[in-house]
């Protein structure tokens, strides 16, 4: 049993290694380290789960429950039913695989510590080889090969400064920001600035604003404030789609900020919500809309769309992908999910340290999804909740040593 144990925690802790040479080869290597990691720790899985199953609250149960109802039912209502049952089973894996390995490593320190130091070496591994990569194939363009990739490279590669204490973590960072440059990965740099700027946020309400009350008020103008900004940034892309009004678009919302395609990828699939405003259209299913496919074909002086369809694969952005595909029904009821469960990990970070890295991790990964890969992109969406599993993991266990 301990050799399969050893080769669970290789596996993990070596998973996005995997991830640089192929896709498909991270989700065997990491599903069968969990599996293994499972099988191996069975006794101690079954026993925490029985243990903090009394401690779930009534509340929160239902919320989830809701959410799959929710989700299920977009699934049913689906125009393309077998994508959006299959993206849902990957969603309900996710989860109870980050609590099995959250209910596992949080009582094994020396299994967590070892899985850690090999997370530490494969992020340097991998940036060196997609280093000497981009060095040797520069011509004086982006390279794309890795561009996605470094988005969770990026993210482990901060994140790992918690994880794990090493000199070898400032090699990983030195190393970083030129794959950043060659890759032109404008989803790391955004990721990071809504990281460092929610943990600044985090950092004035905690230390200067000490009323709680106060608190709650300033997130209370926050939302009524953010909301007509979002709404009057809606209204500013794309709202009609036949030939005449493409040609004659004028955009006020500069380029810099939001590129031609996604503004028009975002207005069309906005458009699209009021449609199936409960159910939405299924999960996984956004770029089988009708019309989704058609090429937008804005060719002028100033820009173009290329080749590029109104929705290419999905909409570019998590929160128009849920509610275009799940309707408010079941995004409300996911967010309200995903709050609960960062709620819960929160009330366990008994440090400043802990804190702040928590908050990044969601403001990291959320805020890089306003632009980013699709929510129901497997190796993404499976990250998320695989570092969530080891943040809450290392806190426990921090926690169990005072």
């Amino acid at each position: 049993m301990k050799i399969l144990e050893n080769f669970a925690i290789v596996l993990i802790g070596f998973s996005y290694s995997f991830l640089v040479y192929n896709k498909i080869a991270f989700g065997i290597a990491l599903s069968l380290g969990i599996l293994l990691l499972i099988i191996t720790n069975l006794r101690t899985l079954i026993y925490q789960v029985k243990k903090n199953f009394e401690q779930i609250k009534k509340l929160d149960l239902a919320v989830i429950t809701l959410m799959f109802v929710s989700f299920s039912i977009s699934c049913f209502l689906s125009i393309k039913s077998e994508r959006s049952i299959a993206v849902l089973i990957y969603l309900i894996l996710f989860i109870i695989f980050s609590i099995s390995i959250f209910a596992i490593l949080k009582e094994k320190n020396e299994i967590l510590r070892s899985i850690l130091k090999l997370f530490t070496i494969s992020i340097f591994l991998n940036l060196l080889a997609i280093l000497i990569y981009n060095i040797s194939s520069y011509n004086g363009g982006e390279l794309i090969k890795f561009k996605g990739i470094m988005n969770v490279i990026s993210l482990l590669t901060i994140m790992n400064f918690y994880f794990y204490k090493s000199k070898l973590n400032y090699l990983s960072l030195t190393l970083l920001l030129p794959n950043i440059f060659f890759t032109g990965s404008s989803a790391s740099i955004l990721g990071t600035i809504s990281g460092i700027v929610t943990c600044f946020i985090f950092f004035i309400l905690r230390n200067i604003i000490k009323n709680i009350s106060i608190k709650l008020s300033f997130s209370i103008i926050f939302i009524f404030l953010i909301t007509p900004l979002l709404i009057i940034f809606s209204k500013q892309l794309p709202q009609k789609f036949d030939r005449i009004s493409i040609d004659n678009f004028q955009h006020s919302i500069p380029l810099q900020i939001v590129d031609i395609h996604r503004q028009f990828i975002w207005g069309f699939s906005i458009g699209k919500i009021k449609n199936k405003f409960l159910f939405g259209y299924g999960p996984d299913t956004s770029n089988f809309i009708e019309g989704s496919q058609q090429e937008i074909g804005l060719n002028n002086n100033d820009y173009n769309t290329g080749d590029m369809n109104f929705i290419p694969s999905h909409p570019h952005n998590f929160i128009v992908e849920l509610m275009l595909e799940t309707g408010v029904i079941g995004s409300a009821l996911f967010i309200l999910f995903i709050l609960i469960i960062n709620i819960r990990v929160l009330k366990l970070c008994n440090s400043l340290e802990s804190k702040i890295f928590f908050i990044f991790l969601n403001a990291y990964f959320w805020g890089s999804s306003l632009v980013n890969f699709s929510f129901w992109l497997g190796w993404w969406q499976g990250s998320y909740y695989l570092l969530l599993s080891l943040v809450a993991s290392k806190v426990k266990q921090d926690r169990s040593k005072f």
